[in-house]
């Protein structure tokens, strides 16, 4: 089978750097092709298998996926399901930049030398506000291509740095099998929510040897990261419902409102009143 290349010039309009598509069906996606651009996609439903440099891997909502230039990639059906995903290209100059702004101190050997490209699969929370803040790079962008270059490489960055950086860092971590599978477990609503006594009983370890290894592999207590498991629940929700901040403190497993205000403030610089109020801002000024 020909494998197809494509150019950045004939897949961003001129002047662009960048280019953002919806794909509702992997019908719709190349067949066996490679290109001289970046480009990370999101699945945002469904499955699929992603055919990578002669290697398979399942891919299927959450999953966020890092293309480079040398990768040579296609789609399969599972199980004839469909599968709808976010794709993001960008040319080589502008990660080249992205890298350089993130400095010495991030690591990006297996992020452009793995023989397979990096892939994640986002908690639920995270893929919903990272759909979020895709879907409306149009909106806030108004056609302005200068501020689309700058909401596209604002969230290139933030994707580099939250996700890739993270993924290095775990090739390269002594973090006990069994933290591993806690960690998975504790982004679950119902476990970050039950909080503690969640943790206690999926880790079956005492509360003191679970303090010291959080402290030891993550640099904070387990309160700590149930707390940003919540707040960052709680941000979804705000961001993306009408419920009201005090049903939304429940919800995110808080049982006082003025510390989940506290702890919201000291983690996201606003209070929740304030974060909607931004968001609806940005809505009615791009309406």
């Amino acid at each position: 089978m020909a494998i197809q290349k494509f150019s950045y010039i004939t897949v961003m309009e001129s002047g662009a750097e960048s280019f953002l598509s919806p794909v509702n069906s992997i019908k719709y996606a190349s067949p066996i092709h490679c290109h001289d651009f970046y480009e990370f996609f999101l699945i945002t439903k469904g499955k699929a298998v992603h055919v990578v440099n002669n290697e398979k891997q399942q891919i299927s909502e959450g999953t966020l996926v890092f293309i480079r230039p040398s990768d040579v990639h296609y789609y399969e059906y599972e199980d004839g399901q469909k599968c709808e995903f976010i794709n993001v290209c960008f040319t080589k100059r502008v990660v080249s930049s992205s890298l350089r702004f993130l400095g010495e101190a991030y690591s990006n050997d297996y992020l452009l030398t793995s023989k397979l490209p990096p892939c994640i699969n986002l908690p639920p929370i995270e893929k919903d506000h990272l759909v979020y803040r895709l879907e409306n790079v149009n909106i806030l962008s108004k056609g302005d291509l200068g501020k689309r270059k700058i909401l596209l490489r604002g969230i290139l960055v933030e994707v580099l740095l939250n996700y890739f950086s993270q993924l290095n860092n775990s090739q390269k971590s002594d973090l006990p099998l069994w933290m591993e599978s806690l960690l998975i477990q504790m982004q679950k609503k119902e476990n970050f929510t039950e909080g503690l006594d969640a943790m206690y009983r999926l880790s079956q370890r005492s509360p003191g040897h679970l303090n010291r290894v959080f402290k030891q592999f993550l640099n904070m207590t387990p309160t700590e990261y149930i707390n940003s498991l919540r707040l960052k629940y709680a941000k979804h929700l705000l961001l993306t419902t009408k419920i009201s901040v005090i049903d939304i403190s429940l919800a995110a497993g808080f049982d006082n409102l003025s510390h989940f205000y506290h702890l919201f403030k000291k983690q996201m610089n606003v209070t929740p009143v304030q974060l909607r109020k931004i968001k609806v801002t940005i809505h009615h000024s791009s309406s």
